[in-house]
């Protein structure tokens, strides 16, 4: 493709900026420790080369348009190159978490039907390693047929935490502008001005299987961003890049706003560079607001709301916020009606079920590639389960998200839990998950790593004293386990399967 060649998918993009300027870094992959250093760097020449060097891999392996691939990685590289060289392929990437048990990964993937999996040992059926890619041979991607347009651009598993697993294909492709359905031009960006400096720089820290830190990451890379991914997060490490990448933009999810604000140095922190933070992806207490926003500014913080359906989208800064504090905004580009159980429309302020259908039309934002598990009334109205109120001004309010809400005598907000337990001084990661319970439906537990030298005698005692003192009685663990490391607080929640079949 030459310079007068215009320009149609994100790869296009991506191979401009590489002629551009090549030698320019585009990528780092962040070590495990504060103490590791940076363990990869790419230039924008390394990512379009060496993405074109795997697509031909793919290619040979029989990755063709319309075809799905499947990446099963921790955050990585290899997770980075097999999702662009499936783009470059016109094929639909499919995120599946790394730490998944046999049962749910298999149907997964039998509703992927991926032509190909990249795993971290390549060694099943249709699978592909993660060495493989790593060291896939550079190709110029001029050489190589022009770069095809994936739809949908990828699919994502549901995070819901009482139904089986299923996947959702949004209707993004990788088309340039509004034919992606997420408005990508190329070039500006909303989240950073690229007119005064001409490399801003995103920090990823939350895992690439989730849809925030996924898509953020691809949409920083189109719009000539440098991308820093954490294989996970540790606050110390988060705060370190941030001062010395001099980072612009991130985008935090509730326990890890929370951990974050509970470290010992963030306040003698220099975040002078960050210009956005997005909040997002559950309920991010108030309190935790309120700190970052005084840590930075009211026009620097951004609460967001959306899912991975696409069904709808709400967005405001913190000085809005602190005028309406604890909405996540006015839906755009639809209408919104909030009904009861019975399915009836309550009045503004009142709680219900959230259903939405976008303005001067009905067409579905979505499909859901096994089941279709939405809720839907007539006249094009859909919900993805979550419930919350609007108050006369139009502002939304969520008070349970469909994929992070559990049965147990009331729904209870996951991520809400989980932010008021990491508010106690002994508690450093949490992890909180539904077990079978034959009088709760789901029986509140939460598993929990306790900062070092803590003794874990006693502290069920503590921290039933806390959680009365931060939430509602049926919202309050009812059990409690101690671990030594928690890998995660998301990848401990895929052990209620396990505790299940017990």
């Amino acid at each position: 493709m030459d310079e007068t060649t215009p320009l149609g998918s994100w790869l296009d993009r991506i191979d401009q900026i590489a002629r551009e300027h090549p030698d320019v870094t585009a990528l780092i992959m962040a070590g495990k420790s504060p103490a590791s250093g940076h363990r990869e760097v790419l230039t924008w020449r390394d990512i379009a080369w060496r993405s074109a060097g795997v697509a031909r891999l793919f290619a040979e392996r029989g990755v063709t348009l319309g075809c799905t691939v499947a990446i099963q990685l921790p955050n990585s590289v290899p997770f980075v190159l097999a999702a662009l060289a499936a783009w470059r392929l016109g094929a639909t990437v499919a995120p599946i978490r790394w730490d998944l048990t046999a049962g749910e990964r298999a149907q997964l993937v039998a509703m992927a039907h991926p032509a190909l999996i990249v795993t971290e040992a390549g060694i099943g059926e249709d699978e592909i390693a993660a060495a493989a890619i790593a060291q896939a041979a550079p190709v110029d991607p001029a050489s190589l047929p022009c770069s095809l347009i994936a739809a949908p651009a990828w699919m994502t598993a549901s995070e819901a935490l009482s139904t089986a697993p299923t996947l959702i294909a949004p209707k993004v492709t990788t088309a340039l502008g509004s034919a992606s359905g997420m408005g990508l031009v190329g070039g500006r960006s909303s989240f950073a001005d690229n007119t005064h400096h001409r490399h801003p720089v995103h920090l990823v820290c939350t895992p690439l299987y989730h849809m925030q830190g996924f898509a953020l990451l691809f949409r920083a890379l189109t719009e000539d961003f440098r991308v820093i991914v954490m294989e996970r997060f540790e606050p110390e490490q988060f705060l370190d890049l941030v001062e010395r990448e001099r980072v612009n933009f991130v985008a935090l999810v509730p326990a890890i706003t929370v951990r974050l604000l509970k470290s010992p140095t963030i306040q003698d922190r220099d975040l002078t560079s960050i210009e956005n933070v997005i909040l997002g992806a559950g309920a991010t207490p108030d309190w935790a607001i309120r700190a970052l926003i005084e840590l930075t500014s009211p026009e620097t913080i951004k609460l967001g709301y959306g899912m991975s359906e696409g069904v709808a989208a709400a967005f405001l800064r913190g000085d809005e916020w602190l005028q309406h504090p604890g909405s996540v905004g006015r839906p755009s580009g639809v209408e919104t009606l909030v009904v009861d159980a019975e399915g009836h429309t309550v009045p503004p302020g009142e709680e219900g079920e959230l259903f939405f259908r976008p303005l001067g039309g009905t067409g579905d934002s979505f499909k859901y590639v096994a089941e279709d598990e939405t809720h839907r009334l007539p006249g094009g109205w859909t919900s993805s389960g979550d419930h919350g109120r609007v108050d006369l001004d139009g502002y939304l309010y969520i008070t349970d998200r469909g994929d992070d809400a559990l049965a147990s005598g009331g729904n209870v907000f996951v991520s809400e839990v989980e932010a008021a337990l990491l508010q106690h001084s002994d508690v450093a990661d949490v992890a909180v998950i539904g077990l079978p319970d034959p009088e709760w439906n789901r029986r509140v537990h939460a598993i929990v790593q306790l900062r070092p030298g803590v003794d874990a005698a006693g502290m069920d005692t503590a921290l039933r004293a806390h959680a009365k003192q931060h939430l509602a009685a049926h919202k309050a663990p009812q059990s409690y386990e101690y671990v030594a490391e928690l890998a995660s607080a998301e990848a401990d929640r895929e052990r209620a399967g396990a505790k299940e079949a017990r």
